[in-house]
């Protein structure tokens, strides 16, 4: 087992806002799905610093690394997330994460069984 935590400011995202000229950089790390979920919310940077911060925590988890974008982070309809990984290493990972933020922070933890 071993466990992964992340916290991060969500003004460094607000800073970078999503649009044409960023695009590039957050779709290096988002998915489509991702960036559509973070979107239909009318400040969309709480849920993408959120998303960022549990990819991190899952990062932190794996001994061998892998990109973001092969991180895929889910909610179902209650809001509960849940993780995806579509690397071509083909690892299994059974992971449970956690997301919550405040209107100035980010923090998501990890606990995976590898």
């Amino acid at each position: 087992m071993n466990v992964g935590i992340d916290v991060i400011e969500i003004k460094r995202f607000r800073e970078k806002p999503l649009n044409k000229e960023n695009a590039s950089f957050y779709h290096s790390i988002f998915t489509k799905s991702e960036l559509l979920y973070c979107t239909k919310y009318s400040d969309p940077y709480p849920h993408i610093a959120g998303i960022f911060a549990a990819k991190e925590s899952v990062l932190k988890c794996l001994i061998r690394p892998i990109k973001m974008i092969e991180i895929e982070i889910s909610h179902n309809r209650g809001g509960k997330p849940s993780l995806a990984i579509h690397s071509r290493k083909k690892r299994a990972v059974q992971a449970r994460i956690s997301i919550t933020h405040t209107k100035s922070i980010a923090v998501a933890v990890a606990v995976t069984s590898l």
